[in-house]
């Protein structure tokens, strides 16, 4: 049996029938970044925090036309000599063959690059939103394109991820729906059950609210279904942590980032994965749900969502949002309206964890714990989602779940997320003018695309009374 082969069968052994057991991508396939206006610059640094090193990875906002348009990512050279180090750390005598296969895998660059294009390239348009969005790769850059900081010559070329609702991501509730099979392996549902028990076995973590309980359970959850498309594929993180699925000073998560320690499957056998010797794809799988585990264990243990929440409101009016009965809050829910800036990963009612900023940002200023409640009362709730696809000639359409599956968005296409009150769904029903109600919801829909404001909380009243819908940010 061929290298290669006794490699593949060890790192897939264990693993879930339909983990893909993808082919290896060369580094001379890596995408070119093709920028929209060639005099593009890398300025002003994102990671303002970590002190600067010309060994160091740095992270510069890439300008167009004056606009922070994309991230740039700059990797320093990776040597020959580098590689001749790294394989005596190891004791691996350093040949011709060797150094050239330290190259290819010790270089944060190339790793980081293969991370995104097999991701590209392997995972469905729903997997990945669940990771920034890969434009290509610098790898000659002059030093003119570098305003600051230290010049090289390569770069990977990323989304601009920011601490707000434009970077982030809405998911399905319905865990089937994020990926394009019918059902999730049955050992990654076991798996997550588990976790999910495990989360309440110490305790700190076993006098929370049952919201904030909900609330980290949907973190997990989420956290770990963008682990899983990973995996999936045949990649695996190598550096787990925290600050890797939400950005410093954000509280809420935004995407999977940072594959400069990553493995991606290759047909020739590694050093090293995730700074071990080579092993099965399962292990590593299970270590890495470890780590996100613990991290949100920690998180839960410190309480981190009731202080988060307290920075807004007194701790008082918050554990009452947390604590007190809304049996009378029931039947006077609102139709909540969200702009939705990416497609999500399954057009179904979505997860607290991901929906709750976005209930944030519309929560009326006159009761500033209303997004708390709402949260709450979610489960009351029915999800329809519209797509715009074409402002001047297809303003806002709704589409069953079967369409959804085949659109094709572009960068122009806008969803909305409505959420409707169980309540209101009974009642309109029984109403003969079901079409007047569908025509409603259309125009504030419609209306809402071009307003500012990131939604539009609705009582029942002002929906069968007005179809206008105002321009004011709540």
């Amino acid at each position: 049996m061929e290298e290669g082969d006794t490699w593949a069968t060890l790192f897939f052994s264990g693993s879930p029938l339909d983990i893909l057991q993808t082919s290896e991508l060369d580094n001379k396939t890596f995408r070119p970044f093709c920028a929209e206006d060639d005099k593009w610059k890398l300025r002003s640094r994102v990671d303002i925090q970590r002190a600067s090193d010309a060994n160091a990875i740095q992270v510069f906002w890439l300008w167009i036309n004056g606009h922070r348009k994309y991230i740039g990512k700059v990797f320093p050279t990776y040597t020959e000599e580098d590689a001749k180090i790294q394989l005596h750390r190891i004791s691996v005598y350093p040949t011709p063959e060797m150094i050239s296969n330290a190259m290819h895998e010790f270089d944060r660059f190339s790793r980081e690059a293969r991370a995104y294009s097999h991701i590209d390239l392997y995972c469905s348009s729903r997997e990945r939103v669940y990771f920034p969005r890969f434009y290509g790769v610098v790898t000659d850059m002059p030093r003119s394109r570098l305003r600051s900081g230290y010049w090289h010559q390569r770069a990977v070329i990323l989304e601009a991820i920011r601490s707000d609702l434009g970077s982030r991501r809405v998911l399905s509730q319905d865990v089937d729906l994020s990926r394009d099979i019918d059902q999730l392996p049955e050992g990654f549902l076991t798996t997550l059950e588990r976790l999910s028990k495990r989360l309440w076995t110490i305790t700190e973590t076993m006098f929370l609210s049952p919201f904030e309980q909900e609330w980290y359970q949907s973190l997990l959850k989420d956290r770990l279904r963008r682990l899983n498309a990973l995996h999936r594929v045949g990649i695996t993180h190598g550096d787990i942590h925290d600050f890797h699925f939400r950005l410093p000073d954000d509280f809420y998560d935004t995407v999977l980032y940072d594959f400069s320690a990553s493995y991606t499957f290759s047909e020739t056998k590694p050093f090293r994965v995730n700074s071990g010797r080579p092993r099965p794809l399962s292990r590593i799988s299970e270590g890495e749900r470890e780590r996100v585990l613990l991290s949100i264990q920690d998180r839960a243990a410190s309480r981190d969502l009731r202080l988060y929440l307290t920075t807004s409101n007194s701790g008082t009016s918050v554990d009452n949002a947390l604590w007190q009965p809304l049996d009378k809050e029931e039947g006077l829910l609102e139709l909540i309206i969200i702009k939705v800036s990416h497609r999500p990963d399954g057009f179904s009612m979505p997860t607290l964890n991901s929906i709750f900023p976005f209930l944030e940002a519309v929560c009326p200023k006159s009761d500033l714990c209303w997004h708390i409640r709402r949260g709450r009362l979610l489960h009351h709730y029915k999800s329809v989602w519209a797509v715009s696809r074409d402002e001047e000639t297809q303003p806002i359409s709704f589409d069953c779940e079967r369409e959804f599956r085949t659109i094709e968005t572009t960068k122009d296409s806008r969803f909305m997320l409505c959420l409707v009150p169980n309540s209101w769904i009974i009642s309109l029903k029984m109403n003969p003018d079901v079409s007047g109600h569908y025509d409603r919801l259309q125009q504030f829909c419609s209306s809402l695309i071009s307003a500012e404001s990131p939604g539009v909380v609705i009582g029942r009243g002002e929906f069968l009374k007005d179809a206008e819908i105002t321009k004011t940010p709540i």
